[in-house]
């Protein structure tokens, strides 16, 4: 099937192209440059006045998984917001701070989204991540486990089992709840927060297991680097919100010492302590420290305006908040 796009404008920064109004062929599913004299084109749709690109990935949006499931039980009147109608093109769905699975993705779909990722899924509920996910339309999903604060993995570290052993439970976790990355929630802080630790900074102990955040982390990323997984370990680092850690985010950029490693929202690990009211923005300093960790890509984090619903592992925070 040959389908025509015409008169859009395009943008490809890979391929040079930056706003040149041009056709382009998309033929059995792929772009091509050309199609070839004499092409039948199937269909033809006008593009003119629109742009033209590659579609966007959220390598961190909260779309499936228990934490959804108890955010929309938590917020009945989030389902009153928004109603999409059912139509010839779409069923109906409804939500604005926690959108039910339909509404999600169209409204992705209409941002410009082609690909999605449950950052945090619980090996123990993964089955029912895939079902929500998979009921998600018109975007490609996938979804990280989670690990770090799992009991297994810091017995292991404490009992200081050999690496393979290590890595032979990562990789087990990944196969068994389809995951395509790790993620890694305030390493550590989790577990230590059932033993009545109300923080664990980069370098502080488990009050339980003795290992530091940072062990988890080297752990971890070097273990999915020998693994060989592409994503890199997906941090949502310690002090989440915290005024003044941005010194504990610096410290985290230099303690990967060059293993892979991916920071996710990192607003909210970048903040000072400077002004009147202690709480300042170290944005500038992290940038400068990224752009010299070539072993290190991050994220920002988006906020809502007006009601909205936190989904976090990172039980620290959500007591403190």
């Amino acid at each position: 099937m040959l389908i025509k796009l015409t008169g859009g404008k395009v943008y490809d920064p890979a391929n040079g192209v930056d706003g040149q109004v041009r056709d382009i062929f998309i033929q059995d599913g792929r772009i091509v440059a050309d199609p070839g004299p004499g092409a039948r084109i199937d269909e033809e749709y006008s593009a003119k006045g629109r742009v033209v690109m590659a579609g966007a990935i959220d390598p961190h949006t909260h779309i499936g998984g228990g934490k959804v499931t108890i955010s929309r039980m938590l917020l009945p009147e989030d389902h009153q917001r928004d109603l999409v109608a059912h139509t010839h093109l779409t069923r109906a769905g409804c939500g604005h701070a926690v959108p039910s699975t339909l509404t999600a993705g169209y409204r992705y779909a209409e941002m410009g989204y082609t690909a999605c990722f449950e950052p945090a899924m619980l090996p123990a509920n993964a089955r029912q991540a895939h079902m929500e996910m998979g009921d998600t339309p018109m975007v490609d999903k996938g979804a990280f486990a989670m690990l770090g604060s799992d009991d297994f993995l810091l017995r292991q570290m404490a009992a200081r089992e050999d690496f393979s052993a290590i890595k032979d439970y990562i990789a087990w976790t990944m196969h068994a709840s389809q995951a395509i990355a790790v993620k890694v929630v305030n390493p550590g802080g989790i577990s230590a927060f059932k033993f009545n630790q109300r923080k664990l900074d980069l370098d502080e102990q488990h009050a339980h297991y003795g290992v530091t955040p940072r062990q988890i982390l080297r752990t971890l990323a070097a273990g999915l680097k020998e693994i060989g997984v592409t994503h890199p370990l997906h941090v949502h680092g310690c002090n989440l919100g915290v005024p003044g850690n941005v010194d504990t985010t610096l410290a985290t950029i230099e303690a990967m010492e060059g293993l892979p490693v991916h920071l996710t929202h990192i607003q909210f690990h970048s903040y000072g302590t400077e002004g009147d009211l202690k709480f300042s923005s170290g944005a500038p300093r992290v940038a400068e420290l990224l752009n010299k960790h070539k072993n290190v890509s991050c994220d920002v984090g988006q906020v809502l305006f007006g009601q909205t619903c936190t989904a976090s592992g990172d039980s620290m925070r959500q007591y403190g908040n």
